[in-house]
């Protein structure tokens, strides 16, 4: 009786894992899309914007430049050159402030997708772990044939931590792509950034 419902159980659970890999993978593709189109959408793609900036001639017409191309980079530059206008030791703080705030707008889903592709491998071995289970307890229960049950048991537990490791490595992809477009996003901020310091645009950096 007891060998029934742990082969019960065992079969529902692994299921049940099954379907939720397979949800995780359909987040996964789904969060990935969201994120690209986002990139896509409000990430600066023009290298042109170092060299206008380079020519710029005023605070001014910095601020034109950075205005036109309207990205999540430039936005966070342009909060910090119209809080301050005299400090670059301010500037430099308040475009870091608002970089950190952005930044979390940037990794949204990130997190996610660095924990599928580390636990769903657990996951589908945790599903293959319950279906040898459950090939065992029917190995308790069968009367004849009882190699061949467990054999066939264990070859569909498997499936599981195939699926497991189908699910992984996409997420995995996704992941080290966002980040590398994180990362690109941040260097860029800082190179606008350095850019406006070296201009000398500041009337009150010399005092500060």
């Amino acid at each position: 009786m007891i060998t029934t419902q742990v082969s019960i159980f065992a079969f529902h659970a692994a299921r049940v894992i099954l379907v939720l890999l397979l949800l995780l993978s359909l987040c996964s593709i789904a969060f990935f899309i969201e994120r690209m189109l986002y990139f896509n959408k409000h990430f600066l793609d023009k290298p042109s914007i170092l060299p206008e900036l380079e020519a710029a001639d005023s605070l001014h017409d910095t601020i034109s430049i950075l205005d036109r191309y309207n990205t999540s980079e430039t936005r966070i530059i342009l909060k910090g050159l119209r809080q301050n206008h005299s400090s670059e030791k301010s500037f430099i703080k308040i475009v870091t402030a608002y970089f950190y705030i952005e930044k979390e707008n940037w990794e949204r889903y990130s997190n996610f997708l660095g924990s599928v592709g580390s636990n769903a491998p657990f996951i589908g071995l945790l599903g293959t772990v319950l279906g040898i289970l459950k090939s065992f307890a029917d190995l308790g229960t069968a009367m004849s044939s009882g190699p061949q049950v467990v054999m066939a048991g264990i070859s569909e537990a498997l499936i599981v931590t195939a699926v497991g490791l189908a699910v992984a490595i996409p997420a995995v992809i996704f992941f080290n792509i966002c980040k590398t477009k994180i990362k690109a996003g941040s260097v860029r901020v800082e190179s606008i950034q350095n850019m406006i310091c070296s201009k000398n645009l500041f009337s009150g950096q010399k005092n500060d």
